[in-house]
């Protein structure tokens, strides 16, 4: 999910603050096991500015990135997934989201982010493992 920009070490601060180049490659959501499984959920962060999220062989997003300071900013373009009884308009429909992951901190081959908002309900931290 505090890595200096300039000389890779860690610091730890409130936020932590990472290069464009340090987010460069594939980083597994089910730690290092994830990196070998041919079900784990994934992002690649590519030096031209986009991204891929998935799982598996399974692409779910793709958009543009670019980390500003201790946040990626995403614009992504999410596939249709299963229904939503609660909001069946989203279902079948591809949807643009604006996503902007804090992080919080940083290691050589670990970062963690705060995803969601302090006024949404649900605001969790979730740590991705570099894959080699």
């Amino acid at each position: 999910f505090i890595l200096s920009a300039l000389s890779g070490a860690a610091s730890f601060a409130d936020n932590a603050v990472v290069s464009a180049q340090y987010l460069e490659g594939r980083w597994s959501f089910d730690g290092k096991a994830g990196c070998g499984s041919s079900d784990a959920r994934y992002v690649v962060f590519r030096n031209n500015g986009t991204l891929e999220v998935g799982q598996g062989a399974e692409v779910n997003r793709l958009g543009f990135w670019r980390v500003t300071d201790d946040t990626i900013v995403a614009n992504t373009l999410t596939k249709p997934m299963e229904r939503d009884a609660y909001n069946p308009f989203f279902g079948t429909s591809y949807r643009y989201e604006y996503v902007t992951p804090r992080i919080v901190a940083a290691g050589k081959d670990t970062f963690t982010v705060s995803i969601g908002s302090d006024v949404e309900k649900e605001k969790r931290e979730v740590t991705l493992t570099r894959c080699p």
